[in-house]
């Protein structure tokens, strides 16, 4: 009976101090179709830089990765410059990621936090605006040189600034609707092409209020940190 209950004792410790070593961290897990990759790299996307944090083997087009953090951030799986996939993940969460890789755009589905799930919203609505800017630019050159080149680059022009204006208040509402999440700093900074949707100047009211609810949420967040310092520079 004493021997059963030293070697419970025993076991119990050697639990507890496993608990208490396990690093903070959280666990992406992949699943992709149509993979011609051995292996992907993942970013992590910081507010002034992109670092490679480690490669990671698929075997059977899947991997199971843990990654040791402390806060959240913004990462991404990478399997050329063009094809790859972002999400946000923070300690304890458990990510899970699947795509075909033919169009991983229009097929990447992200779970296991709000974060990434309203970050994924934010990335697929800013590539229906780059599929619309690519058609009107092929028609652009197809066009041009022609006797109905003005003509149709006026409709092209008009075409443009109604969509542009169109994703700027999705993107307007959805900070609004989200001002305490990282997927709205985000949403404040994406552009098409080289123009921005948003600056600073024009739209301080808004980044203030997403500065102040994020600084509730996330006080000490490395993104959140920078957005204050870029408020504070203009």
């Amino acid at each position: 009976m004493k021997n059963k209950t030293y070697t419970f004792l025993l076991c119990f410790i050697f639990a507890c101090l496993f608990i208490s070593c396990k690093k903070n961290g959280f666990t992406v897990k992949g699943d992709f179709s149509n993979n011609t990759h051995t292996y992907c790299v993942l970013d992590e996307i910081q507010p002034y830089d992109v670092i490679p944090i480690d490669t990671i083997l698929l075997i059977n087009n899947k991997f199971n990765h843990f990654v040791p953090c402390t806060e959240k951030s913004f990462y991404r799986i990478r399997f050329t410059k063009e094809n790859n996939i972002s999400f946000i993940a923070g300690d304890k969460d458990v990510i899970s990621i699947t795509a075909d890789l033919n169009d991983t755009k229009k097929t990447q589905n992200i779970s296991g936090n709000e974060e990434s799930v309203l970050f994924l919203e934010v990335n697929k609505k800013i590539h229906e605006m780059y599929l619309i800017t690519d058609s009107l630019s092929k028609i652009f050159v197809e066009y041009k040189g022609t006797d109905q080149f003005d003509s149709i680059c006026n409709h092209l022009d008009s075409c443009y600034y109604q969509n542009f204006e169109y994703y700027q208040n999705y993107l307007k509402d959805f900070i609004i609707q989200h001002p305490n999440k990282l997927a709205s700093i985000s949403a404040f900074y994406q552009k098409i092409g080289h123009r921005p949707f948003f600056s600073v100047t024009e739209n301080r009211e808004l980044i203030e209020k997403m500065v102040k609810e994020l600084s509730i949420s996330y006080p000490n967040n490395q993104h959140v940190k920078a957005l204050k310092e870029k408020l504070s520079d203009e």
